[in-house]
């Protein structure tokens, strides 16, 4: 049986950067996919600053392409709407190239990558025992689930529970103008947002709701004047809701850290990658490390129920009028 310290499913940016600083601390460690690299992935790709700045803080050596965006176009209700040039960029990335070249950064300190789909893992005196589809077993002392929305371990961890919301995305022609569009309306779904993402040679644009689907994504670029094409979608678990157990971590999308508001993963994915890390070379349970986190999802929760209420999109639109105060907030919550 293959034995190994850490065995982290899931070869995402939360599953490649735990990996990173586990192989970098001198800890051994496993990292699996069913996926073979370069594979595509739905999503806008944007990096906040907090989220780009922490990652060179954590892999200052990474480097990786990006498009630099700092105009920012803030629409409300269609006809409301605000540009405005952020203090710090926001760095977009093309996923299917972004992934790949967290694994290989991974790698090249040695760290090992097997191609291979979890089935199941079984807990023991001296720490688990975790089965493949394909029968191979690999025996560890931490199993880590960072295998994104629909993440098998946590449905091992939880039961199968349908709380996963449905972002869909199109690729369109590039826009000249190289800006991040959000749009918010009292016209959509409760908790609901439109976005324009520039990302290299074609703009993502996409529709994020609680239990969306593809007639309202339909009305929506109907709206935008824009005709549709090839719908992708994507799921994002947002709970939680699920046991806490020291040696079997979920991180990132897997376990339910995506921002509540905007939908932003990948920094949630570095995060929380950051402190499973640290919680296994430290010995402390994750629940401890990643407290802080948790606490953020609470306040997070709260917050998504006031900033989509109708009132607060009418203040919004309001505000238009008035870009500097929107790009004081907006500098002020990207701020590191």
């Amino acid at each position: 049986m293959k034995k190994t310290d850490v065995l982290i499913v899931g070869a995402g940016p939360a599953g490649s950067v735990c990996g990173y600083l586990l192989k970098k601390a001198g800890v051994d460690c496993v990292l699996i996919d069913h996926a073979t690299f370069p594979r595509d992935k739905i999503c806008g790709g944007g990096l906040t600053p907090k989220c780009w700045k922490l990652l060179d803080e954590l892999m200052p050596e990474f480097k990786y392409e990006y498009n630099s965006i700092r105009k920012i176009r803030i629409m409300a209700d269609d006809h409301y709407h605000c540009d405005f040039d952020t203090a710090i960029e926001l760095r977009l990335v093309k996923r299917k190239e972004f992934d790949k070249q967290l694994v290989e950064h991974y790698m090249s300190l040695g760290g090992e990558y097997l191609q291979g789909s979890f089935l199941r893992y079984e807990e023991h005196n001296d720490g688990l025992v975790v089965t493949l589809k394909s029968g191979e077993e690999i025996a560890c002392r931490y199993l880590v689930g960072a295998d994104g929305a629909t993440s098998n371990v946590r449905q091992q961890l939880a039961g199968k529970r349908d709380n996963s919301t449905l972002i869909m995305e199109q690729y369109v022609e590039r826009s000249p103008d190289n800006a991040i569009e959000v749009v918010v309306s009292r016209k959509y779904d409760a908790q609901s947002y439109y976005y324009r993402f520039p990302n290299g040679e074609f703009d993502a644009v996409g529709y994020g709701v609680i239990n969306t689907a593809p007639g309202p994504f339909r009305q929506v670029l109907a709206q935008q004047d824009i005709t549709e094409t090839k719908l992708r979608g994507s799921y994002i678990y947002l709970k939680n809701d699920y046991p806490l157990n020291d040696h079997v971590i979920l991180i990132g999308d897997a376990g339910g850290f995506a921002n509540r508001v905007t939908y932003e993963g990948i920094k949630a994915a570095v995060v929380t990658a950051r402190n499973a890390a640290e919680a296994i070379i430290s010995g402390r349970p994750f629940r401890e490390v990643n407290a802080g986190l948790f606490a953020k999802m609470k306040k997070e929760d709260r917050f998504t129920k006031f900033f989509y209420r109708p009132s607060t999109i009418r203040l919004l639109g309001w505000l238009s009028h008035y870009p500097r105060v929107l790009k004081w907030c907006f500098d002020r919550a990207l701020k590191p």
